[in-house]
């Protein structure tokens, strides 16, 4: 299941950007910028952002933490991996870092990055990989640094929502759909003070925690 997982992804690579932009009609970048804008990151902070895909979210990252910082994208895909790669040589950026690995067992040290994000991404993990990848997210943040996670709001149209749920259920497990419909009370089993908020289109979410260390 996991080598058809890595397969369909390697293969939606050639298409995901323009999914993206087609399913949350975002055009023009605005939920990347709405992101990164949220997560109040800065010059020389490090910043993990996790099923990165094509990239989009670290090379944002990578214009506000500038060389004095790290912009790292993880992903299990090496397709979705070579397009980011693609993306920077475009940009020309070299020192964006693009990880091959597992989101529930990072290959990082704990208590390095001062931001970690996810977009877009979380709901399509099964719900153990769900839990070990939000344990892993709380150890590889520094403390009082915070969690951002940008998901799909609930389609209105019924067709549209009849897919969503369809991609939900195919994609990770039954517990998805319950997931997806109220994340907040995953989030508090790992991080304190999470808060959520919408998108300026009303068509994403944003879910954040910090990170405290237990006394």
């Amino acid at each position: 299941m996991r080598r058809f997982r890595r397969f369909y992804y390697d293969v939606f690579s050639h298409f995901y950007d323009r999914f993206i932009q087609l399913h949350s009609k975002d055009k023009g970048s605005e939920l990347r910028n709405f992101l990164i804008k949220k997560s109040g990151i800065g010059q020389g902070d490090r910043v993990l952002d996790i099923c990165t895909g094509t990239g989009a979210v670290p090379l944002a990252a990578h214009e506000v933490v500038t060389s004095k910082g790290m912009a790292v994208g993880l992903d299990f895909s090496s397709g979705m991996l070579h397009k980011a790669k693609d993306k920077a040589r475009e940009n020309g950026i070299s020192s964006l870092y693009l990880v091959m690995g597992d989101v529930s067992a990072m290959p990082f040290k704990a208590n390095v990055f001062d931001c970690v994000t996810c977009s877009h991404s979380m709901y399509e993990l099964k719900s153990e990989a769900r839990m070990k990848t939000l344990e892993e997210i709380g150890r590889v943040l520094r403390e009082k640094c915070r969690f951002f996670m940008m998901e799909h709001c609930k389609p209105q149209k019924p067709f549209i929502r009849f897919l969503y749920y369809v991609r939900l259920m195919a994609m990770g497990s039954p517990e998805n759909r319950r997931f997806a419909e109220d994340e907040v009370p995953v989030i508090k089993m790992f991080l304190k003070d999470v808060k959520k908020e919408f998108s300026p289109s009303g068509k994403s979410k944003l879910i954040s925690g910090v990170k405290y260390l237990q006394k």
